[in-house]
Order: C-alpha cells, then sequence, then structure tokens
C-alpha cells in the first residue's frame, strides 16, 4: 500500500535527473535521505524500468552503498 502511493506522487513530481554531478553533491546522504533513496530504489526495481531510470538506479545504489559502508 505505501509502495503504491509513494510510486504515484513520484510519478506526478517532475521526474529528476540525477548524473554524476548531481551524485558528486549528494555523495554524503543523512539518514532519511538513505531510507528515501532504498525505498524509491526499491520501486524502479520492482518494475520495468527506462534507460533514463536504469541509470538513476545506478547513481541511486552508488548512493547507498557510500552510506552503507560509512555507517
Amino acid at each position: 500500500m505505501f509502495e503504491n502511493e509513494l510510486e504515484n506522487e513520484l510519478e506526478k513530481q517532475p521526474e529528476k535527473q540525477m548524473d554524476d554531478a548531481t551524485a558528486g553533491d549528494m555523495s554524503e546522504l543523512d539518514e532519511i535521505e538513505y531510507h528515501l533513496t532504498v525505498v524509491e530504489f526499491d520501486i524502479l526495481w520492482n518494475r520495468r524500468t527506462t534507460p533514463h531510470e536504469q541509470s538513476r538506479m545506478e547513481s541511486m545504489i552508488r548512493l547507498i552503498n557510500a552510506f552503507e559502508d560509512s555507517h
């Protein structure tokens, strides 16, 4: 249920573009951002994705791994 609501909310928002420059700016996630990133990644993982979303997922997994390695 929560995932459906979050997915609907994500679809309403303009698509965020996360390239390497953006990922560099977000190299340090706080705990809330980490959890939101994990939820968004899981939502994308469970559906068919566009090439842009796949690129975003690659950036997100780097951020998630960096957060987990630092904690």
